[in-house]
């Protein structure tokens, strides 16, 4: 099957993985673990496109996190700025998906073709592209796209 003949619907995860705005951080890098996904869609109640949370965002949130820093005086570690890293994890424990999510999401329909997606995929340096609904409203999720699925078929349809 030439690439052009290659459509979005055929090599899309159809239940791809998602959360909503006010799922907890930790939930969501829980399931990138258990799961093995390095990206969730986000959606509302009714499958409708809001964002997209992926690892990266996850990382570099853990990234701001301060450390404390100490100072050794003879025998003694005195910690600097102990409350201030405290107060941090605490928020941190209570962030949600809406905190970190990224809503300029760039999209496929359905029936968009492989040398689109991938061309799009690179040129966009995005990982993880959403496939909307082409006949319905235009925003609600039918599917996830990653780079993986995109080198699976462009091996599998030489």
């Amino acid at each position: 099957m030439p690439y052009s003949k290659v459509l979005a619907s055929d090599i899309m995860n159809a239940e791809p993985p998602h959360c909503h705005m006010d799922t907890l951080v930790e939930i969501v890098a829980k399931r990138f673990a258990d799961e093995d996904v390095s990206g969730m869609l986000v959606v509302d109640d009714d499958q409708r496109l809001l964002g997209v949370i992926t690892e990266s965002d996850l990382i570099d949130q853990q990234r701001n996190l301060h450390v404390p820093t100490a100072i050794a005086l003879f025998d003694m570690v005195i910690p600097m700025g102990e409350a201030r890293f405290e107060q941090e994890l605490l928020n941190m424990q209570a962030m949600t998906v809406g905190d970190l999510v990224q809503i300029d999401v760039v999209s496929v329909n359905v029936d968009q073709d492989l040398n689109d997606i991938a061309s799009i995929m690179g040129d966009k340096h995005i990982h993880h592209l959403p496939v909307l609904d082409a006949d319905g409203d235009g925003d609600t999720v039918v599917g996830l796209i990653c780079k993986h699925d995109v080198i699976k078929a462009l091996v599998h349809n030489r």
